[in-house]
C-alpha cells in the first residue's frame, strides 16, 4: 500500500510542477516610458548639474588662487605669508571636498525620496498583475544576471504591468 502511495505522488508532482505558471517582464522597458520615472530621472539629472557646477566653480577658485599665490610667492616672500597662502590653499581644498561628500549624501538622500514611491508603485503592479494571472513566479530581465529565461513557458507581463501603471 505504501509503495501505491509513493507511485502516486511520484507521479502527481511533475504534473504539478507544469501547472505552475511563470512570468517574466522588464523594468527597463517599463522605465523607458513611464512619466513619473522620466520626471523623476530629469529632475535628478538637474540637480546633480547643479552639484557639479557648484563644485566646478570652487574647483576654479581654487585655480585661480594658486595661480595667484605661485605668482605672489618668491624667495623673498616673509615665511608667515607664504605659510597663510598655503592655509588657505588647503582649506578651500578641505571645503570642495566636504562640498563634493555632501552632495554625493545629499543627492543620494534625494534620488531615494523621488524613486522609492515609484519604485514601490511598480512592485505594487507586478504584485497585482502576477496575483490576477495566477503566476507563482515572476521574474525582471532587467536585474538578472546569468540566468536563462525559458520565454516558451513563461508569459512576457510587461505589457500589463505597463497597464497597471497606466502607461500606454
Amino acid at each position: 500500500m505504501f509503495k501505491k502511495i509513493l507511485f502516486l505522488v511520484l507521479m502527481i508532482a511533475p504534473v504539478t510542477a507544469f501547472a505552475q505558471k511563470f512570468a517574466h517582464y522588464d523594468t527597463q522597458e517599463i522605465a523607458k516610458v513611464y512619466p513619473a520615472f522620466l520626471t523623476a530621472q530629469k529632475e535628478l539629472e538637474e540637480l546633480g548639474a547643479q552639484y557639479e557646477s557648484k563644485i566646478q566653480d570652487m574647483q576654479k577658485e581654487l585655480q585661480t588662487k594658486y595661480e595667484k599665490a605661485q605668482s605672489e610667492i618668491n624667495e623673498s616672500t616673509p615665511e608667515n605669508i607664504k605659510q597663510r597662502k598655503i592655509n588657505e590653499l588647503e582649506q578651500l581644498q578641505q571645503r570642495i571636498q566636504d562640498a563634493m561628500q555632501n552632495n554625493d549624501q545629499a543627492f543620494r538622500q534625494e534620488q531615494a525620496k523621488k524613486m522609492q514611491p515609484i519604485l514601490q508603485k511598480l512592485q505594487d503592479a507586478v504584485n497585482a498583475v502576477l496575483q490576477e494571472g495566477g503566476y507563482v513566479y515572476g521574474i525582471d530581465k532587467a536585474t538578472v544576471s546569468g540566468v536563462a529565461i525559458n520565454e516558451s513557458i513563461s508569459v512576457d507581463v510587461t505589457a500589463q504591468i505597463k497597464t497597471k501603471l497606466g502607461i500606454k
